[in-house]
Formats: C-alpha cells, sequence, structure tokens
C-alpha cells in the first residue's frame, strides 16, 4: 500500500492547498498530516479534512525530521509499505506523476522527482565535503561555491538517475528501509536532513525521476515561522553537526565553521540594523 505524509506547522492554508490538490488520487491509500505543534489554529482547521483515508495528527515539538519519523512510524501501523513524504508547499501536476515514481518503487531505498523552484531545477546533489561545507559559509560569497557539489547539466540523460541526495521537500521512500537506518536524525531541527540520510543509507539506492517534476513555492512556511537570523543560525548549526558526526570533520574544519557562523551572524545583524534605520 502506498501513502502520501505531509508536514505542517502553522501553515494550515497551505497544506489544506495540497490536500484538496491528492485527496482523490486513487494510488494513495492514506494521507496522513502530522501537525507538527502548530501555535495557531492549523490543526482544528486540517481536522475538518479527518476521513477513512486522511489522517490529522498531531505531536508537540518542531524538530521536521521528527515529525516525519512520528508520521512515517504511523503509516507503518496502517500498512503502509511505500510512502511520499512532502512539505506543504508542494504543488503536483497529476497523479499520473505519482503513478510514474511508483512505478520505480522496486529500485531504489529513496526516489524523488525534479523539484521545481523560483530559482530553477533542484535535481539532487553530491554529498557535500568538508571543504566545501567551508566554501559554503563564507559570509557574502559563499553563492559563489554553493553549486561546487552538484551535477553537471550533462548528467541528467536518462529517466531514472542515481544521485547522493535529493530534496526531502518531496520524496517517495520505502518505509522499511526508512526505518531500518533509524529514520531521520531527530538532533537536527531543520536543514542538512538530506544529507544525513544519505550518509545513513551509504549514498546507495537514491534516484532522481528525471521525467517527473512538481513545484516547492521555496521557503515559505521556513520564511513565515523564521527571521533571517534564526533562520541562519538553524542552517549553520545543522551544518557544524553533519560536519562532526557524518563527515567525521577534524576540530579545526568545525571551529573554523563556527567562527564563520558567528562573523556571519555579525553581518546579518549589522545589515538589519540600518535596514530598519
Amino acid at each position: 500500500m502506498i501513502g502520501f505524509l505531509i508536514i505542517n506547522y502553522n501553515d494550515a492554508l497551505t497544506t489544506k492547498k495540497l490536500l484538496n490538490n491528492i485527496k482523490e488520487y486513487s494510488c494513495l491509500q492514506y494521507i496522513v498530516v502530522v501537525d507538527n505543534g502548530s501555535t495557531d489554529h492549523s490543526f482544528e482547521e486540517l481536522k475538518t479534512y479527518q476521513s477513512d483515508k486522511i489522517h490529522i495528527i498531531r505531536r508537540e515539538g518542531r524538530n521536521f525530521g521528527a515529525g516525519i519519523n512520528y508520521g512515517v512510524n504511523y503509516l507503518a501501523n496502517l500498512g503502509i509499505s511505500y510512502t511520499f513524504i512532502s512539505n506543504s508547499d508542494v504543488e503536483i501536476k497529476t497523479e499520473q506523476d505519482l503513478q510514474q515514481i511508483i512505478s520505480y518503487r522496486e529500485k531504489g531505498t529513496i526516489l524523488a522527482p525534479v523539484i521545481r523552484e523560483h530559482s530553477g531545477l533542484n535535481r539532487g546533489w553530491k554529498v557535500p565535503t568538508n571543504t566545501q561545507l567551508v566554501l559554503q559559509s563564507i559570509p557574502v560569497f559563499y553563492r559563489l561555491f554553493a553549486h561546487f557539489n552538484h551535477y553537471p547539466n550533462s548528467y541528467y540523460s536518462k529517466d531514472l538517475i542515481p544521485v547522493e541526495v535529493v530534496s526531502f521537500c518531496f520524496f517517495f521512500i520505502s518505509v522499511a528501509k526508512f526505518q531500518k537506518v533509524g529514520g531521520c536524525d531527530e538532533d537536527v531541527f531543520l536543514y542538512f536532513e538530506e544529507n544525513i540520510m544519505s550518509r545513513k543509507l551509504d549514498m546507495q539506492g537514491i534516484y532522481l525521476c528525471n521525467q517527473v517534476s512538481v513545484f516547492h513555492n521555496h521557503s515559505v512556511t521556513i520564511n513565515k515561522n523564521l527571521n533571517r537570523e534564526r533562520k541562519y543560525r538553524t542552517l549553520s548549526q545543522s551544518r557544524r553537526y553533519f560536519a562532526k558526526y557524518y563527515n567525521r570533520a577534524n576540530w579545526l574544519i568545525r571551529f573554523i565553521l563556527w567562527i564563520l557562523e558567528k562573523i556571519s551572524i555579525l553581518i546579518i545583524r549589522v545589515v538589519s540594523f540600518f535596514s530598519f534605520s
């Protein structure tokens, strides 16, 4: 059986739009929405969608990875073998797109479509090295190094393409294999979950379905709930955690990342001060 998991936090309007998009899809046996401790009336609004097929459940805490783990375990108890996992701010064109991804379910552990975003296409990437993590942390100039761990355009020449990492805004996964590796690491609040999962899977069994795409209204939910400094601090802390526990970075790399974080936060505060002056 196939499931669909949506993680919601203070974003009922966007989540309801996605539910209306997929609720009639016959390829989905269950749709589960995990309300990740919303502080508004999201849970109450979403409960109006409760049915035999659509389950609205709530957990305390806003940790994105923990929300995924909670939802996947819930789906497993319903007998689901494979599930889509989605941010609320994703738009799917047709049921046939999901069916196309489902048809590849025996090929790998994680399958993902091309993600269309405002900034372009997200088609997966390579796990960043520690050097790349440092370069991508340099204030002001980080954009120059942002794509160092991306594949060249010539790599995307087939329908099903092995990649090291795919975006967790929307992907399809084997429930049993997800649980076997312990699911998402709940010690990161947000960001780097994808790279961590790739490491857990030894960068194997992860594929891009190159002929399928979905639209991601990137960072809409995040920007609603995190200001610029908190957003960067969360990103940086996740980066340092990944470097230490999954990339085995030495003390010098970790110290450099910490220093760059402090410099970047200072720059953000200065820019914010003058912006409001």
